[in-house]
């Protein structure tokens, strides 16, 4: 029997060609909350057309290991809608008051979902509308996310990525605090809010969403607390690595849709010169990736995926204009 004010949670877990690691993920989950017997969690994996044997191990394992609080269903999409498509699809079939985005290649500890329960019943603040703990690395001994620091040139950055973390590091952190943003490896969003602000944008198929949209929060005033104790480790890149150069055409691609969207005209006026060194940046290292991951073959990759890249962001150009119009309208009657 759950008591009512206690949050409830739905877990939503894009899944590509998995297999190697989700099972891990998930015996972390039921661990976790197996330890919050007062709310009630759903399980909802998206699954993004994979080919390997992921989502069969998964639905084993979900027919196996049965809780009274926790529900479980699969989600077949007929092709890769990407991490934002997969995202949303979960949102719309999600009926809990918190969203919690769980990375397939992610284990957390046994007390992740105790420490974020006692913040959010703790919570006292309207405008906080985001929960995240510490990301480690997959071995536990570096920092991968401590939340996101933000630039106005175009770029982000992971706070204390790949500093050193020991046990004891853990007792010099803060109890709690805020912070700018955080990634979606793992991370709890208030539902009603994330529907308010639009969630993800599935212009982005990959990467950057999650800056994109705490951008987003962050302009209209809402705020994410950090719970240094609540502590996860992310194998990083499970399925990008696979992907060959897939990730640097997403980073050129993404950023030039964030700067559209949501920098103010004077914003990007002051910053255009940073701004256009930071797009190059992005460039020069989709030009490198290539040609190291294809060698040879880059003389010919290379330029097809050049303007494969930049001509989606020509295309889409209007699209983001139009959906700047509509950031714009939600800041006017924020303020």
């Amino acid at each position: 029997m759950t008591n009512s004010n206690n949050p409830n949670f739905s877990l939503i877990i894009p899944n590509y060609n998995g297999s190697e690691f989700i099972l891990d993920c998930l015996k972390s989950l039921y661990t976790a909350v197996k330890k919050c017997p007062s709310s009630n969690f759903e399980i909802i994996i998206v699954d993004n057309g994979s080919i390997d044997d992921s989502c069969q191990l998964s639905q084993k394992f979900l027919d196996q290991n049965k809780l009274p609080n926790l529900l479980s269903t699969i989600y077949y999409l007929p092709s890769n809608l990407g991490f934002a498509g997969a995202v949303n699809y979960g949102l719309n079939h999600s009926q809990y008051q918190y969203i919690v985005l769980v990375n397939n290649d992610l284990t957390l500890e046994s007390n992740w979902f105790r420490l974020i329960s006692q913040n959010i019943i703790q919570n006292s603040n309207p405008k906080i509308a985001t929960f995240f703990g510490t990301i480690l690395n997959k071995d536990g001994d570096k920092f991968e996310s401590q939340g996101l620091k933000f630039f106005l040139r175009g770029k982000c950055l992971n706070v204390s990525n790949g500093k050193k973390f020991t046990p004891s590091t853990i007792y010099h952190l803060p109890s709690i605090k805020l912070i700018w943003g955080a990634p979606a490896a793992l991370i709890v969003y208030e539902k009603k809010i994330l529907e308010k602000v639009g969630s993800f944008d599935n212009d982005f198929f990959a990467y950057e969403e999650d800056v994109d949209l705490a951008l987003r929060l962050h302009l209209l005033g809402y705020q994410t607390l950090y719970i240094p104790q609540a502590i996860s480790y992310h194998l990083g890149g499970a399925t990008s690595s696979r992907m060959a150069n897939f990730r640097y055409r997403m980073d050129a691609k993404n950023w030039i849709y964030i700067i559209i969207k949501n920098y103010s005209s004077k914003e990007f006026w002051l910053n255009f010169f940073s701004i256009t060194n930071e797009r190059l940046r992005n460039l020069s290292g989709l030009i490198k990736n290539t040609i190291r991951i294809y060698k040879i073959k880059s003389i010919w990759i290379l330029p097809k995926d050049i303007f494969k890249t930049y001509g989606e962001v020509i295309q889409n150009i209007p699209k983001m204009i139009k959906k700047r119009h509509q950031i714009q309208k939600l800041l006017k009657s924020a303020s």
